[in-house]
C-alpha cells in the first residue's frame, strides 16, 4: 500500500494497536510530517515519518511489528525507539515509522 500524510494527518491523537510477543500494546500517534523531497526521483514516494508516544516503563525494541488502526487496518511496519521519555515526568518512550 502506498502511505500518504493525509492518510495520517487526521489521526494525530489516536490510538494505535501494535502487536509484540507479550500481546498487544496500545501507542498514541503523536506526529505525522512529511520531509522535503530534495532532489527525489518522481518516481520514489515522498519520505514519511510517524511518531508515537508509549506508555511509561516498557520499551519495544527496533523491529517489524502489526499495527493497527480502526479506520486504517493493519499493517507490518518496522518501528524504532526514538527517545526515552527519561527524565520527563510521567513520559514514555517515543517511536518511529519511517515510510521512504
Amino acid at each position: 500500500m502506498e502511505f500518504s500524510l493525509a492518510q495520517f494527518e487526521h489521526l494525530v491523537g489516536t490510538d494505535f494497536t501494535v502487536q509484540t510477543s507479550h500481546g498487544p500494546f496500545i501507542l498514541k500517534l503523536a506526529e505525522a510530517v512529511e520531509y522535503p523531497r530534495r532532489g527525489l526521483p518522481e518516481h520514489l514516494r515522498t519520505p514519511l515519518s510517524l511518531i508515537f508516544d508509549g506508555p511509561p516503563g516498557v520499551v519495544l525494541a527496533h523491529d517489524n511489528y502489526r499495527i493497527a488502526h480502526p479506520d486504517m487496518g493493519e499493517y507490518l511496519l518496522n518501528m524504532a525507539p526514538v527517545m526515552s521519555g527519561a527524565g520527563i515526568p510521567g513520559g514514555g518512550p517515543q517511536y518511529e515509522i519511517l515510510i521512504a
